[in-house]
């Protein structure tokens, strides 16, 4: 059996609108192996959460997924029926979202909801040992009194709690690869925490591979073993946790790792860096690399040609005429 559960092979999503057509995901690879945490990070607007929409099928009009492979255990989920795909998303692929008050439905109790993902797929299951499942997944996921939570609706939860019922329905089934996008974005850190210690002992009790989407490269630290980080659509570096936080090629991505505040004693704090200018628009991108007007080390080749992502060493890759040569202290 191969190592790797999901690999995307040059997936580009497009949207139509009034103003124009752009490619929110343009020409993006990554695989996510069995069993482990693949982070992908970037700025607002960089494709993140498109990826992760089509790698679920769940783009909407007016965007559509143009071309490209997502195979998952070895078959194209692009090249499946609508049926099938409904089979696996939920089942085999579940997502975690990031704002559960817009995911969870407000007129049915949390109980009924995570019922209904259970009775979707296991179809062997009486109601009432899907009822007694959805009570265990809410205790597994560290819900206080779940037989007493079961019966109350979304409002009636902290936010730390309606993300807990988010990570419940996701994991009901017993899925293969769980995908959260920026799941503790909306918690405070100390729920924040609770929530990533809760996912990693998740992920170790199911076996599960894991896509996590985050702005938050402390997260992505502690929590993953292969980085992709994107930027205006494309990946424009891909390697392990050591390489790209300790030897990161891309100067996008060590504008990222500057922007880290850091704390430490008897130091007298440093205003804090920030990267210059904003993300281009997707409807208007420059002719070479995107990331040139913001980069302190662009030079003309990097304004009049795109850099392909070309092997760098091992899993290595980076989209840059000038890779960063010096390494992180």
């Amino acid at each position: 059996m191969s190592d790797i559960l999901l690999d995307v092979q040059n997936l580009k999503t497009r949207f139509r609108t009034d103003e124009g057509a752009f490619n929110a995901v343009d020409d993006v690879s990554f695989t996510v192996k069995r069993g482990q945490t693949l982070g992908i990070v970037g700025e607002s607007g960089c494709g993140k959460s498109v990826t992760s929409l089509s790698v679920m099928r769940l783009i909407q009009k007016p965007g559509n997924i143009e071309s490209g492979k997502v195979m998952f255990k070895g078959q194209d989920l692009l090249g499946l029926s609508d049926d099938k795909m409904r089979e696996i998303r939920g089942n085999e692929i579940a997502m975690i979202f990031q704002e559960p008050m817009t995911s969870l439905n407000p007129v049915y109790t949390i109980g009924d909801q995570i019922e209904e993902a259970i009775l979707l797929h296991q179809k062997d299951l009486t109601k009432a040992q899907a009822r007694e499942r959805a009570i265990e997944m809410l205790r597994k996921v560290g819900i206080p009194a779940p037989e007493k939570r079961f019966h109350e609706f979304p409002h009636q939860l902290s936010g730390g709690m309606r993300q807990r019922v988010m990570i419940a329905i996701a994991i009901s089934c017993n899925p293969s690869l769980l995908i959260a996008d920026e799941p503790t974005t909306a918690l405070d850190v100390t729920i924040q925490a609770q929530i990533l210690d809760l996912m990693r002992k998740l992920q170790a009790d199911f076996g599960a591979a894991m896509i996590l989407i985050t702005h938050d490269l402390g997260v992505v630290a502690e929590m993953c073993q292969e980085v992709a980080v994107m930027y205006a659509g494309r990946v424009v570096e891909y390697g392990t946790v050591e390489d790209i936080f300790y030897r990161p090629k891309h100067p996008y991505t060590r504008g990222l790792l500057d922007s880290i505040p850091h704390f430490e004693t008897g130091h007298k704090l440093e205003q804090l860096k920030t990267i210059k200018g904003m993300v281009p628009s997707l409807y208007n991108l420059p002719e070479g690399c995107r990331f040139a007007e913001r980069c302190p080390y662009a030079q003309d080749d990097c304004r009049k040609i795109y850099p392909q992502l070309e092997n760098f060493r091992g899993i290595r890759k980076v989209a840059c005429h000038h890779p960063l040569t010096e390494e992180v202290k």
